[in-house]
């Protein structure tokens, strides 16, 4: 009952309705005080006749017929004047509109017609309130057939208390969602066709480069063996590449698409990078460079320590691959009341102000002067890792001072 006495709907009609009922009830108590006083008026005219032709007849009788105006007759001489008055018809089961005192006053019809014009003002009070709420179902209704044409932006009005304004607000949240889920579909849909765009891409060159050492060896039985192992190697190699590149894009693609569930957990930062730096051994021998670690051995992350490690190992092996023979990486293990923090710095040429925003992007190259075997595709990778487990990465750098990659995990996700 409470909900229904909140709809602004329902108090417009009440409101009005008890304004003109109470103007109608003034109306209708002035016309029946008008009514009755006629009747009173007939009735005064009425008495003061009998008296007047019985006075005429016997002036004895004043003080008796004063008496029965005003003080009221007896039974015995009421039941007398009705055994006299029967004999001429006129009787109490005789039609009203024979009583000479109601003869021009008719007060059953015009208390009938007065009631029925006063139903009027309910009638277009009725039709006033319904059409505002048929022009609001109205107004839904053309809300509903655009969302149903692919028209979002229609919203109707949520500020109002009441049904209408309920609806009005899931409504427009419904709205909101489709328009979410088809901005989603388009982002997937747009995801997909760069995806294939990019492998069909990356795949080109090494396909390319097996088809070429393929046809070689078809074509040459007389090949020198130290010839053919080189091509045999050449092909390893790239089919290596395609591997990498092909499990590394449906990593990247499972992540962005949402398809992993990360199984997050209290994890230490400093077991993490120990097991990156021992994936990462080989290559940092070969170019004879080293990773200094500092920080708090104890410091803690919640995050899924598989996919975390994933990400450290290609932001280090970028750092790697970007600094000089016997270089050094630092890594730094840091907190404050906020942020559990770590710091990747390399000793490389730097990132030029130009490629810097980009290099997150999938298969972007910078244009710097170390040519590395990376496809750009590694930072794209941790980054998107990073982010669906909640962490923030950033990275600043300035040509030939290196470059810092920060990733940072809040602490109240422990």
């Amino acid at each position: 009952m409470l909900d229904v006495v909140r709809n602004p709907e329902w108090k417009s009609i009440v409101v009005k309705v008890i304004a003109i009922h109470l103007m109608l009830a003034v109306i209708m108590y002035l016309f029946l005080n008008h009514q009755v006083g006629q009747i009173h008026h007939a009735l005064v005219n009425q008495n003061a006749a009998l008296v007047g032709h019985v006075l005429k007849q016997d002036p004895q009788l004043e003080n008796d017929m004063i008496h029965l105006i005003t003080q009221g007759a007896q039974q015995s001489e009421i039941e007398e004047g009705k055994r006299v008055l029967a004999q001429y018809a006129y009787k109490e089961n005789m039609s009203v509109g024979d009583q000479p005192v109601f003869a021009n006053n008719a007060l059953s019809t015009k208390t009938a017609a007065a009631v029925l014009l006063f139903c009027i003002p309910f009638l277009l009070l009725l039709l006033w309130e319904y059409r505002k709420i048929f022009e609001k179902i109205r107004t839904i209704s053309i809300a509903a057939e655009q969302i149903v044409e692919h028209q979002l932006e229609k919203r109707l009005p949520d500020n109002i208390e009441g049904d209408f304004g309920a609806l009005g607000r899931s409504f427009n949240t419904m709205a909101e969602r489709l328009h979410n889920s088809l901005e989603q579909l388009k982002q997937e849909r747009t995801f997909l066709r760069n995806l294939l765009s990019d492998i069909s891409h990356q795949l080109k060159t090494p396909l390319a480069s097996l088809i070429v050492f393929n046809e070689n060896l078809l074509n040459d039985p007389d090949m020198k063996q130290e010839i053919r192992k080189k091509f045999l190697e050449r092909s390893g190699q790239q089919l290596e590449r395609m591997e990498w590149l092909i499990i590394s894009l449906l990593k990247l693609a499972r992540v962005e698409a949402g398809a992993i569930r990360f199984h997050k957990e209290h994890i230490r930062l400093r077991e993490i990078i120990d097991h990156a730096v021992q994936s990462l051994r080989m290559l940092a021998e070969q170019k004879t460079q080293k990773i200094h670690i500092h920080g708090d051995r104890d410091l803690c992350v919640r995050a899924d320590e598989e996919w975390l490690t994933e990400a450290l190992i290609n932001l280090m092996k970028n750092a790697m691959e970007h600094s000089p023979p016997e270089g050094i990486i630092d890594i730094t293990l840091e907190e404050n009341p906020l942020f559990t923090t770590l710091i990747i710095r390399d000793q490389g040429e730097g990132i030029s102000p130009e490629d810097l925003p980009h290099i997150f992007e999938r298969f972007y190259r910078g244009g710097g002067k170390t040519k590395s075997q990376s496809i750009g595709i590694g930072l794209s990778l941790s980054k998107s890792i990073i982010e669906e487990q909640g962490g923030i990465i950033t990275v600043s750098s300035e040509p030939g001072r290196g470059t810092e990659f920060k990733v940072s995990f809040h602490k109240g996700d422990r």
